[in-house]
């Protein structure tokens, strides 16, 4: 049987922070004032990421150090993530 989430778990809400916070190539972000960027590469060096390319809904793209990816006021909006879940649900067998 699998374990149900639960979405006001302390330690659940802290992943989730974390995950939006981390820059991953293929996720789609939402800024400040509502525009989707998506994550097309992390350019790392040495032990760590160091450049983010992002690229807006209309094709824009722009580089960014690690700091400013953190500086950046992104929230995690990755509808991928909801389609996967949703088609693993049809193929056991459970209705979305």
């Amino acid at each position: 049987m699998r374990k149900r989430t639960n979405l006001l778990d302390k330690d659940h809400f802290l992943r989730r922070q974390m995950l939006a916070h981390q820059a991953i190539p293929g996720y789609w972000y939402t800024n400040d004032i509502g525009q989707l960027q998506q994550v097309r590469v992390v350019l790392h060096q040495g032990d760590g990421p160091r450049r983010v390319v992002l690229e807006n809904i209309s094709g824009k793209r722009q580089t960014v150090d690690i700091e400013g990816w953190y500086a950046l006021d992104l929230t995690l909006h990755s509808p991928g993530i909801e389609r996967r879940r949703g088609r693993g649900r049809r193929d056991s067998g459970e209705r979305p």
